[in-house]
């Protein structure tokens, strides 16, 4: 198993879908919430240089595909209330 990698799409300026994977595999079905929340938690619960690199590529763009790599990625998903 590769490492569990949390990824988040805006799909307009308001919402998201989020998901997590592991090798380019889905591994939760995507959940679609507000943009400001995956934003707040993101930042709440990752160091800063890890939020600052993921919040650049996740507002590059809509419908882009941000990932983001952490020792708590599971701790992010319980908090999105991401479904295992």
């Amino acid at each position: 198993m590769g490492s569990i990698t949390f990824y988040a799409k805006q799909i307009n300026h308001g919402q998201s879908d989020i998901w997590l994977g592991d090798d380019g595999k889905e591994l939760t079905p995507k959940r679609r919430l507000a943009t400001n929340e995956v934003v707040n938690v993101t930042r709440r619960l990752c160091t800063p240089e890890v939020f600052q690199a993921f919040y650049a590529e996740y507002h590059k763009a809509i419908d882009r595909v941000a990932d983001l790599k952490a020792p708590n990625v599971e701790e992010i998903a319980a908090e999105l209330r991401l479904k295992t």
